[in-house]
């Protein structure tokens, strides 16, 4: 069984959903604003996001930048001739949803190798003697155990899932300290410098600095 992230607006349909996948055994959480969406994606667990195509929610691309996560999105037929092609959604349904398909392309999402990267194995990712493990909450550099803060790890395990993508600066602060923050986005700077410090020894490069834009790991995953 999953734990699912309905995101909509819309709340009779979150109930209709949330009560067709409770029944399949999963747990559904709602969400209807970004805040929410981001707090809960920052999470551990999540296995789909399903996506109301509302003109009131946040575009696919724009969900994309925030998680690696399988998203299904869910649309209104008078909207697929507006809708951008190829779609970064996983998979798609059309309204009025089957609860049938819906159970069907859920599992099926959920059965899928989790798009986190080549190199994610459960909870843990691997490069070059790097290890992250979600479980743990650890990271070890061959075999040593390093001390990272929260926001470190946060920072590093989305760098780590999503290998050569380029994070910028107002994406890694979303993602890590929140829509909500009011800091500015030179405070990612000064967390990348630090985790540079503690696992870039023996001339090893994990993290490079896209010039203006922001960071991507470059690191041999897996």
């Amino acid at each position: 069984m999953a734990k699912l992230l309905i995101f909509t607006a819309d709340d009779g349909f979150a109930e209709a959903l949330g009560r067709a996948l409770r029944r399949e055994g999963h747990f559904c959480k709602v969400v209807e604003d970004e805040v929410a969406a981001l707090q809960e994606l920052r999470a551990r667990g999540l296995s789909l996001v399903l996506l109301d195509d509302a003109p009131a929610l946040p575009t696919i691309k724009r969900l994309r930048e925030w998680t690696p996560l399988p998203i299904l999105l869910l649309v209104d037929p008078s909207r697929l001739t507006s809708l951008p092609t190829p779609l970064e959604a996983d998979d798609t349904l059309v309204k009025p949803i089957r609860e049938e398909e819906l159970l069907f392309r859920v599992r099926n999402l959920c059965d899928r190798r989790p798009a986190a990267g080549a190199g994610a194995e459960g909870g843990t990712v691997r490069a070059q003697g790097l290890l992250l493990d979600e479980d743990r909450y650890e990271i070890r550099l061959d075999g040593g155990l390093i001390d990272l803060t929260y926001r470190e790890f946060e920072l590093l395990k989305h760098l780590m899932h999503n290998p050569g993508r380029v994070f910028d600066r107002e994406q890694l602060l979303n993602l890590v300290w929140g829509v909500d923050y009011i800091g500015g986005p030179r405070t990612v700077d000064v967390h990348i410098r630090r985790i540079r410090s503690k696992i870039e020894t023996g001339g090893r490069s994990f993290i490079t600095t896209i010039r203006g834009v922001g960071y991507k790991f470059t690191g041999e995953v897996g």
